[in-house]
């Protein structure tokens, strides 16, 4: 396996991550927890370090299921791996029966909330790489995250944070920019 550096960073992964949305989210029923767990075993023994989750990926009935099932799945490999997960969208009523519409909400506040939600749900004490799911706005560049203020001040366990949503889902005129302002990845090779 080869591994890289996102951007300037130096938070090291696997060239190759795994997102896990669609083992329980948004392809048909979700995939069975016990094939799951085994293969997210496997995707560690076979050298993936990245695993890529959202606090949104789930079911009408369990709309969280997805950081569970990475929490349980990946705890005893916890040391040898990059967990990434995303905030940034809500359910219009979370208590209630889904299915649950998403609600753009990226208020330090509901940040704040989603960190120790997540932590909670993905069984760890820090969050390696967070970024905002969907960007908000009309122009995609910028959210009632004012990408100034820095979550990590209050939660030191966040790692990584990617607080505008430009890595997540970027309009591809604000990647650009981006990429040439601050490198998305480092592969090594020379520029």
């Amino acid at each position: 396996m080869y591994y890289r550096t996102l951007g300037l960073s130096g938070l090291r992964v696997s060239a190759v991550g795994l997102g896990c949305m669609g083992m329980s989210h948004a392809y048909g029923a979700p995939a069975d927890k016990d094939e799951m767990t085994e293969l997210l075993s496997d995707a560690v023994e076979m050298g993936y370090t990245f695993f890529d989750t959202a606090e949104v990926y789930g079911t009408a009935d369990r709309p969280h299921d997805n950081e569970e099932l990475l929490g349980r799945a990946l705890r005893p490999f916890r040391d040898r791996i990059v967990l990434a997960t995303k905030f940034g969208l809500t359910f219009d009523n979370p208590h209630g029966a889904g299915p649950h519409a998403l609600i753009p909400d990226s208020r330090p506040a509901t940040i704040r909330r989603s960190v120790e939600e997540s932590l909670r749900r993905l069984h760890t004490d820090r969050i390696d790489l967070y970024y905002q799911h969907r960007p908000e706005g009309r122009t995609g560049e910028r959210s009632s995250h004012d990408g100034q203020s820095d979550p990590r001040r209050e939660n030191p366990i966040l790692g990584h944070f990617g607080g505008d949503g430009r890595v997540s889902a970027p309009r591809p005129c604000g990647l650009s920019r981006r990429s040439r302002a601050e490198p998305l990845l480092d592969d090594g090779a020379p520029t």
